[in-house]
């Protein structure tokens, strides 16, 4: 197997062969230091945040035959004290939130229970379209269209592609095929018989994705349903399809992705569409990145919302593990309440990874 797909595809680095004698700890602290200017509450606002740190504990045992159980747990770490500001701290660990489970591994494949990404989110960071993933140049918005730089805890304000981590995950990661990689996973509901519309099968929500890396492409498309159970408008599925792709060649690095959802928020009315465009060049150890994103929500009764914008960051590696940055991001959102909502974020931050 090659040991980065799969490394990617599960969100860790333990590969289908070979076997690791005691468990591995490892973890990323991502923080910084961010200026936001923004027409709503957060305008003219310093803020120190923590980026999607996290701290894990991984292993494998081998069983013989080429077959091996494969665990992992991550844990979310409040790197900022985890609150708003000074009146309202919180732990320093976010709990078990992040990619957590148990599996079996062999020459067939990756089976997985537990907490993880979605092969489609999966398949989209096997794209390497994102350049500084979690900074302020990040183009992912979890589920919501509005992630923009109100936002108190890791503004992205150019966030317009959607992502999901899934509990309840029952998944499978195929074997690399020459550069092809294939995830599958479904979710059950879980609901109880009190629930009028209940969500009791298997695979009440599912999502598949493959993606291909060899030479200097990566390429991925990736497809979620979720059932809303009984949402006020009775059983609705949100559909999302997503298909990215980069090219690297010498020094430079060119990439875009599209998302179309349909039914979103849950909304028969509604559907988004969402797009990006990234660029990247490196000298020695430092690289230049760009992005430009764009997302609109619209209904057929006329509501709707877009939003745009563009960022700039620059990196200075020291070290594989460590780095420095500084990043620009402008983002407008229209129509808000009380109108267009401009929102800016210049942004200073670090990364460690052991």
């Amino acid at each position: 197997m090659n040991k980065k797909v799969i490394a990617v595809a599960i969100a860790t680095a333990f590969a289908a062969s070979g076997a690791y004698a005691d468990a591995t700890l490892y973890g990323k602290f991502h923080g910084s230091v961010d200026m936001i200017d923004s027409d709503s509450d957060f305008e003219d606002n310093w803020q120190v945040n923590s980026r999607s740190s996290r701290v894990g504990i991984k292993g494998s045992e081998d069983l013989g035959g080429g077959l091996k159980a494969i665990y992992q747990l991550e844990l979310g770490v409040n790197l900022d004290g985890g609150g708003q500001g000074q009146d309202n701290p919180s732990s320093g660990l976010g709990g078990a939130s992040r990619n957590t489970f148990l599996g079996l591994a062999g020459d067939w494949g990756t089976v997985f229970i537990g907490r993880h990404d979605t092969p489609a989110k999966v398949a989209f960071y096997g794209s390497k379209v994102e350049n500084l993933g979690d900074s302020a140049l990040d183009i992912n918005s979890g589920n919501n269209l509005n992630r923009k730089a109100t936002n108190p805890n890791g503004a992205a304000p150019l966030g317009v592609i959607s992502e999901y981590r899934a509990s309840d995950v029952i998944a499978y990661v195929s074997p690399n095929f020459s550069g092809f990689t294939f995830l599958a996973a479904m979710m059950p509901g879980e609901d109880n018989d009190f629930v009028s519309d209940e969500r009791d099968s298997i695979a009440d929500h599912w999502s598949v994705g493959g993606m291909y890396q060899g030479g200097g492409l990566a390429a991925s498309a990736g497809y979620a349903m979720y059932n809303s159970g009984d949402a006020g408008d009775g059983d609705v599925n949100q559909k999302v399809a997503q298909g990215s792709v980069s090219y690297t060649f010498g020094a430079f690095k060119v990439g875009g992705t599209y998302e179309y959802t349909d039914n979103y928020v849950f909304d028969n009315d509604g559907d988004y569409t969402a797009w990006a465009v990234t660029g990247q060049y490196k000298f020695g150890n430092n690289a230049v990145s760009l992005v430009y994103s764009d997302g609109n929500y619209n209904t057929e009764s006329g509501l709707g919302q877009e939003q745009d914008g563009w960022g700039i960051g620059f990196d200075h590696s020291f070290s594989k593990r460590t780095m420095v940055y500084a990043a620009y991001a402008s983002a407008t959102v229209e129509p808000d309440i009380g109108g267009d909502d401009d929102n800016d974020i210049f942004s200073v931050g670090m990364i460690h990874k052991f």
